[in-house]
């Protein structure tokens, strides 16, 4: 045991040290605190001219538009003038000079009605994101219907609440609230995601540097092989778990010292339940070194750190295609596919992480799970450190993990 706190200890100071590490984690964070400061800035220093440029239903007011009423006293132009609510709306005389103030940048767009229900829109490019046409379609069909109705004797108002009548829902969960738990929950397995392929990746590079430089073969005689994978595991999942523990603290922390700015927008984010923290807690931490002893031991197998993409390559398509089945099974969590990925140890970390989360799951089920996912991760671990020992005599070419398990059986480990 001794010996196996001065590996972790050495292991978890190489990445506390390593100028990459502090810098990576002071950038994200720092980042974030800059992104939940954004509304607090805002309301600071930009307020007051936002305040001045909106009108009171929160339109741009700067934004100028002109139109002709070619269609006589059969269109109202004042009343399209009160409810228009895009901005500064202009009559002008002449479609010549609509279409030069048009040109010359002075209006955003010009409208040329023909009729009550018929109009041109005058524009100077024809850009993809144009809208300019949507305020004035609204007005231009309100005052249309205003006076269709008062020529018939008819209170537009009346008639308005009826149509636009305001329908409350209210929506009972009896279960989970899957809509209301997507996005944290999204946030939750991307971390893990990245925190596995990047600290599987420095394991995996770590064990085979020691390899390399022949260091491996000093340690190996020193200490148990057991001792050395363990210690390298835990102290990069470890590395691993603090950064990512350190950007979710500070996400929160920096949310709640700007929430009256955010006028608790985020708050379906941030107030994650802690039973959901914790099935993460447990589910993520036994599947980040399931796969953080694959990569080390896989790392075991090459002879220079060259090849240690080309050795977890295999892993990485398989923890990726757990990541994609996991995110497209949150759109369905009743899926056969992420019910049977939830019990296998490839994918139960993540896939029963989101069940949990989003769906309906029992207890049994999650214990069932929880439990094969830590027993294979025990095996894992055993079985790392048996092929890190068997790497030591193995030099050259990379070796294959089929000849490994064969020299395992062969020899009796």
């Amino acid at each position: 045991m001794k010996n196996l706190w001065i590996v972790l200890k050495f292991e978890i100071m190489n990445f506390y040290k390593n100028k990459s590490f502090i810098i990576a984690t002071a950038i994200i964070c720092g980042l974030l605190i800059i992104g939940m400061s954004i509304p607090t800035i805002r309301d600071t220093f930009f307020s007051s001219d936002e305040e001045s440029a909106g009108g009171e239903d929160g339109y741009v007011s700067d934004q100028a538009f002109g139109f002709i009423n070619n269609a006589g006293e059969t269109f109202d132009s004042e009343t399209l003038q009160e409810i228009f609510q895009g901005g500064e709306l202009s009559e002008f005389d002449s479609r010549d000079t609509l279409e030069e103030a048009v040109a010359d940048g002075e209006l955003e767009a010009g409208f040329l009605i023909t009729s009550p229900v018929e109009y041109q829109h005058i524009i100077r490019n024809n850009e993809m994101t144009d809208s300019s046409h949507f305020a004035f379609e609204q007005a231009f069909q309100e005052t249309y219907r205003r006076s269709g109705f008062e020529s018939l004797g008819i209170e537009y108002e009346a008639v308005e609440s009826l149509i636009h009548a305001p329908i409350q829902r209210q929506t009972v969960v009896l279960g989970t609230d899957s809509a209301a738990n997507y996005l944290y929950t999204y946030i939750l397995v991307f971390g893990l995601y990245f925190v596995i392929i990047v600290y599987g990746q420095l394991v995996a590079t770590s064990v085979a540097s020691e390899k390399s430089n022949r260091a491996m073969e000093v340690l190996v005689t020193s200490t148990k092989t057991e001792n050395l994978i363990f210690g390298k595991v835990f102290g990069g999942a470890i590395a691993g778990a603090s950064q990512l523990a350190l950007i979710i603290a500070t996400a929160m922390l920096a949310y709640q010292a700007n929430r009256s700015a955010w006028d608790g927008g985020l708050d379906f984010i941030f107030d994650i339940p802690l039973s959901i923290l914790g099935s993460f807690a447990a589910f993520g931490l036994l599947g980040y070194l399931f796969f953080l002893f694959l990569f080390g031991a896989l790392g075991a197998l090459v002879s220079r750190t060259e090849d240690v993409s080309t050795s977890v390559t295999p892993i990485t398509i398989i923890f990726v295609a757990v990541f994609a089945i996991s995110v497209m099974g949150m759109q369905n969590t009743e899926g056969m596919l992420l019910k049977v990925a939830s019990f296998v140890p490839f994918s139960s970390f993540m896939a029963m992480f989101v069940r949990v989360s989003m769906g309906s799951v029992t207890n049994w089920e999650v214990g069932l799970s929880l439990g094969i996912l830590l027993a294979t991760t025990l095996f894992t671990g055993w079985l790392a450190s048996k092929i890190y020992r068997m790497g030591t005599l193995m030099y050259g070419n990379p070796v294959k993990l089929t000849e490994v398990f064969k020299m395992l059986f062969s020899s009796g480990q």
